[in-house]
Parts: structure tokens; C-alpha cells; sequence
């Protein structure tokens, strides 16, 4: 059976809470230091903490509009992307499967999900290819100039004109016409068939819709 000195125990706990008060006693409002601090009258002291009151409240809000920005933005270049896979002309616009597919999750590879891609000439797009569970994913970003199909590990790589974090399908537009497939794999991304086909397009006075 354990001995324990009950002075040990009450020696512990108050080194713990000298540990604690000692995190805690720079955090004063305005950054102002500890020996400032408690020169300061309650009068200064209370002007401090509502004038950080209203430091935070302003950073809250000024997040918030960020946020809500950021949500526009996301909205728009939806729509924009819709209205332009809407007025693609035959050849402008392609759609790719990868499957089956497996992407590097976590130092090895998982079997994914398939991944669809509705490509714009011109118009790259983000994406993320997720494990069959559901659980780890893999952002990626795809792009499309009319005759290359190209999957790369992000924007960035995308635009680069080698990436080296890429794959690519490349198809002359009849071969797109009837619809190609590949095999494509790239080091600690992903590997797997990635299928792709011209879109139709629509008959004079219709819209086509996104299959």
C-alpha cells in the first residue's frame, strides 16, 4: 500500500498553482506588463480592460467580415464557373473520372473514392479525393487546356508549366471525343485510371445541364 505524506501532497498542489497563477499573470489587457500593471489604479485598470474589450470586439467583428467575404467569393466563383461550363463551346469543356483510384494518406497509400471532374478550358478548379472511409482526404487541383488534363497537389503546381507534383492526360479532341483512359500515377499524391470525355453540347436555344 502506498505511503504518502499528506505535507507532500499539499506541497504539489500549491507548486501547481504557483505553475498556473505564473502562466496567467503576463496576460494583462493592452499587453501592459505585470510591474505597470499593479501600479495602476482600479480606475486605469478598469479603462485598460474595456479599452481591450473593445479591441476584441472590433477583431471579432472585423473576422467575421472576412469570413463572410471569403463566403462570397466562394459563392461567385461557383456561379461563374457554372455559367461558364453552361456556355463552353464543343471542346472547351471535359469530363474525367479517376477511378479506382488511391491517394498517399498518412505515409502510405489508400484506396479513394472515385473522383469526378467537370473541367473548363482555362478554368482550374480545387477538389479532394478522400479515402473509402470517409475520413483522411487529399486536396488536389485540376485544370483542363484543351487537349491536357492535368491533376496536380495545388493551384500553385497547377500553374507551373512542369509540376512536378502532377499527372497529366494529354488526348488529341478526337480521342476525347470518344472518350480516353490512362493510367497515372505520381510519387506521395496519387495513382489510379483516370477516364475523360467531351461534354456534348447543346442543341441551339438549350442550356446543357451538368451531368
Amino acid at each position: 500500500m502506498l505511503n504518502i505524506n499528506t505535507s507532500t501532497i499539499k506541497q504539489s498542489g500549491l507548486v501547481l498553482l504557483l505553475v498556473g497563477l505564473t502562466g496567467c499573470a503576463n496576460h494583462y489587457p493592452l499587453g501592459i506588463p505585470e510591474e505597470q500593471w499593479l501600479l495602476m489604479s482600479q480606475d486605469q485598470q478598469l479603462e485598460a480592460r474595456s479599452q481591450q474589450a473593445a479591441l476584441d470586439q472590433a477583431a471579432q467583428a472585423r473576422r467575421e467580415a472576412e469570413a463572410r467575404a471569403r463566403e462570397a467569393e466562394a459563392l461567385r466563383q461557383t456561379a461563374e464557373l457554372e455559367q461558364r461550363r453552361q456556355d463552353a463551346a464543343y471542346g472547351e469543356r471535359v469530363q474525367c473520372i479517376l477511378e479506382p483510384a488511391e491517394v498517399y494518406l498518412r505515409g502510405r497509400w489508400e484506396p479513394a473514392r472515385p473522383v469526378a471532374m467537370d473541367l473548363v478550358q482555362g478554368f482550374p478548379i480545387e477538389l479532394t479525393a478522400t479515402d473509402t472511409r470517409g475520413r483522411y482526404g487529399q486536396r488536389l487541383a485540376a485544370g483542363f487546356d484543351g487537349q491536357v488534363v492535368r491533376v496536380c497537389s495545388s493551384l500553385q503546381a497547377l500553374q507551373r508549366p512542369y509540376g512536378e507534383s502532377c499527372v497529366e492526360l494529354v488526348a488529341t479532341r478526337q480521342q476525347l471525343q470518344r472518350g480516353i483512359s490512362r493510367s497515372l500515377e505520381q510519387e506521395r499524391l496519387l495513382k489510379g485510371t483516370l477516364y475523360c470525355d467531351l461534354v456534348p453540347q447543346a442543341l441551339p436555344g438549350q442550356r446543357l445541364k451538368s451531368r
